[in-house]
């Protein structure tokens, strides 16, 4: 009781694995990316990060007059400029009040909330006294 695989010729498992090894890979979905690492990125996208600046490439450029280093840094900061001044307009004008969470607060009560008196106590408060 086996499997006769006498019909199938070579030409087929070759074609078979050939799909098999062309196929695309499966990706996986990628996190959403947070501000901070799209300004990071937008940091470095004309000039490049280090590495990138000391290839033989890069260096040739250089020398030849190509890929002007300071024109690059003047692009990555009009990117980054222009980011920020979005960010803050999204921020800024979608409620009249900015809204930011709030800081711990080891305090339950303020100077307001205490009861006045007149008598303070001694070490209690600064006491200024005018000449």
């Amino acid at each position: 009781m086996g499997i006769q695989l006498n019909h199938i010729s070579g030409l087929t498992l070759a074609l078979l694995a050939a799909a098999a090894l062309a196929a695309p890979a499966g990706h996986s979905q990628e996190a959403p990316r947070t501000i901070l690492e799209a300004m990071d990125d937008l940091t470095s996208t004309y000039s490049g990060d280090h590495i990138q600046n000391r290839s033989i490439r890069r260096q040739a450029q250089r020398m030849f007059g190509f890929g002007f280093p300071d024109r690059a840094l003047d692009w990555d900061a009009d990117a980054t400029a222009a980011a920020v001044r979005d960010i803050m307009l999204l921020q800024n004008t979608s409620d009249p009040t900015i809204r930011v969470p709030d800081l711990a607060n080891p305090y339950t009560t303020s100077l307001l909330t205490l009861p006045s008196s007149r008598v303070p106590y001694v070490g209690s408060e600064f006491i200024f006294e005018g000449l």
